[in-house]
């Protein structure tokens, strides 16, 4: 989780940095480049079956979901203060759970449904709207979030069929 944490500062500074000089699609690639070079050890390591997934279609629905979702949280990172792109940001796991209710028929208790009503009324603080015009690249974000929480969805749908490395791997 560490190294996670590390990575991820890692590539929002320098998307950051780059943000301006580069076009978000091409900082996906390069993202998804460095990826798949950390995976390859652990496809050599699972075999090369470990590519053959019973549910491809829903990997590259999540797939193309993710990056689409990264190309617009870049895109939102060279318009917007890095604070203000994870604040929209935290509203993923708003998005995520009001999804595995809807769409999975998991239960949200009272305190979960209060949790997302304060998320939102916090991304509304953070948008200001009425106080100024949205940017683009809020608007970037907050389509980015709900992406997210699309593929981590379909995620949890596919570890009913898939082990966890395939589905690692496959994004």
């Amino acid at each position: 989780m560490l190294v996670s944490g590390v990575l991820f500062v890692g590539v929002t500074g320098i998307v950051r940095y780059l943000g301006s000089e580069m076009n978000p699609i091409q900082a996906a690639f390069i993202r998804y480049a460095f990826g798949i070079v950390l995976v390859i050890p652990v496809i050599l390591r699972l075999g090369l079956p470990v590519l053959f997934a019973a549910r491809i279609r829903m990997h590259a629905a999540r797939g193309l979901v993710h990056g689409i979702g990264v190309m617009l949280w870049f895109y939102a990172m060279s318009r917007l203060p890095i604070a203000e792109v994870t604040a929209l940001g935290f509203t993923a796991p708003i998005f995520t759970a009001a999804g595995a209710m809807l769409l999975l028929g998991e239960r949200l208790r009272a305190h979960r449904v209060a949790g997302i009503v304060l998320g939102f009324a916090g991304a509304l603080i953070v948008l200001r709207p009425g106080l100024r015009i949205i940017d683009v690249g809020a608007l970037a974000m907050l389509t980015a979030a709900p992406l997210f929480a699309c593929s981590l969805l379909l995620a949890k749908v596919a570890t009913r069929t898939e082990p966890s490395s395939l589905i690692v791997v496959l994004l």
